[in-house]
């Protein structure tokens, strides 16, 4: 990635101060481009919600503004408005940029949100050099860091990338950066759908009660991970692993799906993100145990096995054991 152009405004409501920038970033100050490339790669490898701009979008014809300055100016002046209306929008800097990429030319515009760091200083108190601590409300997060809000757009094909929180203003929990700055209704996020699945699975085996909750969530990951490898989620897979014999439960799965505009099929484009959170079974006992069984280990009824009992109780028996290693560091 090459930066063309950034600039960074100051939004913070901590204060009631918005300071706009006149003129844009130095771009051969250390760090600067290394610091935006690690941001950009962090929202891209995040939850993100993605769509396409029309012309008519709010954001593309803001990119057709020849003045860089003047657009990101006026973005900055909306967000400010819109956040400085409520208290649970943190302060932060508006970090606004154009660059080339393999894939083309993009624009991309983060909120920084200001985190509270103390930093060391060197004070004269009475002729006697102090070093002292000094707590800076306003650092930057950290390149390692993922923003909460942010747009990646590709300028040729107005395809973008979002990521967002949502936060309570006027009394309601919005979505502010898209509704509010944007105006833009972009598509569900994966997260946001697998919730709905698992929270639908949940509702329909407790209806039906055949098997134990512990056993349908099992299934229902062991499921979505069966599922990503194809690069995607298929809601009618999960239906017909976790209710293989009851084609009443798969239909009304299915039909609160629908309700809840959830696809069919819905395309994964960062799938080993998600095959890392889904490749273990994790696992509390009412002991108070945790375990967490790899994907592979669990399928394997060879090496686990979960017995249940006419009592109602459950024995989890683990099987062919040829070492055991404490993890306890030294």
């Amino acid at each position: 990635m090459i930066l063309q152009h950034a600039m960074l405004h100051i939004l913070n409501t901590n204060t009631g101060s918005l300071i706009a920038s006149q003129g844009e970033m130095p771009l051969d100050n250390a760090g600067v481009q290394a610091y935006i490339e690690k941001l950009v790669t962090k929202v891209l490898s995040g939850d993100v919600k993605s769509g396409t701009l029309t012309p008519q979008d709010t954001l593309a014809t803001s990119l057709a503004n020849a003045d860089f300055s003047e657009m990101t100016a006026g973005f900055a002046t909306q967000l400010f408005d819109i956040v400085a209306a409520s208290e649970a929008v943190p302060a932060g800097d508006l970090l606004s940029f154009l660059a080339t990429t393999d894939d083309g030319p993009i624009f991309g515009m983060m909120k920084l949100n200001f985190a509270p760091r103390y930093a060391h200083a060197v004070e004269y108190i009475d002729d006697q050099m102090v070093n002292n601590l000094v707590l800076n409300q306003t650092v930057l997060p950290a390149s390692s860091q993922t923003v909460d809000e942010a747009i990646i757009v590709n300028k040729a094909t107005l395809q973008y990338h979002l990521l967002e929180k949502k936060y309570v203003i006027d009394g309601h929990r919005v979505a502010y950066f898209s509704e509010k700055l944007l105006a833009l209704t972009p598509q569900t996020s994966i997260k946001e759908n697998l919730q709905t699945i698992k929270r639908t699975v949940k509702a329909i085996a407790e209806k039906f009660d055949d098997v134990p909750e512990h056993e349908v969530l099992a299934m229902t990951q062991t499921a979505i991970y069966d599922s990503l490898s194809a690069g995607q989620i298929d809601t009618t897979q999960i239906a017909e692993q976790v209710f293989p014999d009851n084609l009443t439960a798969q239909t009304q799965y299915q039909e609160k799906l629908a309700a809840k505009a959830v696809a069919q099929v819905i395309p994964v484009d960062n799938t080993p993100k998600y095959e890392k959170k889904h490749r273990a079974q994790k696992f509390k006992l009412d002991s108070g145990i945790e375990i967490s069984i790899p994907m592979a280990v669990y399928q394997d009824r060879s090496k686990v096995e979960f017995i249940n009992h006419a009592d109602g109780s459950t024995s989890l028996v683990i099987k062919d054991i040829a070492q055991i290693a404490n993890q306890f560091s030294v």
